[in-house]
């Protein structure tokens, strides 16, 4: 059907054509200026006009999926427009309802100011006086017990000296170990009663010292910063305020 209207319109331009030059064969009036005609061009056979409308059928059928293409992103279009003005909608109505349920000003509760209450005088902690308390010494020991009461450690120049007082005379035995750093000083058959053990901070060459006592008498350890060497021993008898006392001295080992 649609080929038949098809080939009607384009025929009929033909029979226009037509018309007009048999119109133009008649003789024209004596005032009238002869009619120029165009020679009309032949007509292309129905054979093309059926490839042309082939042509146009086969682009249509190529077109078809760009299309629906087309058509299903218009839909989507639309769908997405529509949940836009959904959101906005909804966006809009939240917005006026917060501000109709917003609380006013004066609605707001005011808090009457507390009352301040001075704070309550804090009694005084009795400070209770403490008395010192005595600093336990070592009793002391009779003449006629032999035993070591003090230990002093002086210097002299260059030289330490040891200084050992006893209730009676006596007699030592040292032993120097500078691999180890310690000074052995033996008194035989003595007690020791004085302090058992120091730390000497000030001497350059004694770092601290300690005494045990057992059956065979009393020993008393040096630790020393450096290596020394025995200089000078000897016994002193009493004089004037001292009283019995033995002294080492140490110098640096060369």
């Amino acid at each position: 059907m649609a080929r038949s209207l098809y080939l009607s319109a384009s025929l009929l331009p033909l029979s226009v054509v037509v018309l007009s030059l048999a119109a133009c064969q008649s003789a024209p009036p004596a005032n009238q200026a002869p009619v120029v005609t165009t020679p009309v061009h032949d007509v292309a056979p129905y054979g093309g006009l059926e490839q042309r409308v082939q042509n146009l059928e086969n682009q249509m059928r190529d077109a078809q999926p760009t299309l629906r293409k087309v058509d299903a992103m218009e839909t989507h279009f639309k769908a997405l427009s529509f949940e836009l003005d959904q959101i906005s909608k909804n966006y809009k109505m939240n917005e006026v309802h917060t501000s109709v349920a917003g609380p006013l000003v004066q609605d707001v509760p005011k808090e009457s100011p507390k009352e301040v209450t001075a704070p309550k005088p804090v009694a005084k902690a009795e400070v209770k006086k403490v008395e010192p308390k005595k600093v336990a010494t070592a009793p002391a020991v009779s003449s006629d017990v032999f035993a070591v009461t003090s230990v002093r450690v002086g210097e002299q120049g260059k030289v330490t000296r040891i200084v050992l007082d006893t209730t009676q005379a006596a007699e030592i035995r040292y032993d120097l170990d500078n691999a180890e750093g310690l000074l052995v000083i033996d008194i035989p058959k003595a007690k020791w009663s004085t302090t058992e053990e120091k730390t000497i901070a000030k001497s350059p060459m004694v770092r601290a010292f300690k005494a045990v006592a057992d059956s065979n008498g009393s020993h008393f350890v040096a630790e020393l910063k450096q290596k020394a060497k025995v200089v000078a021993t000897a016994r002193l008898n009493p004089s004037g305020t001292s009283g019995h006392r033995v002294y080492v001295d140490l110098a640096p080992a060369e």
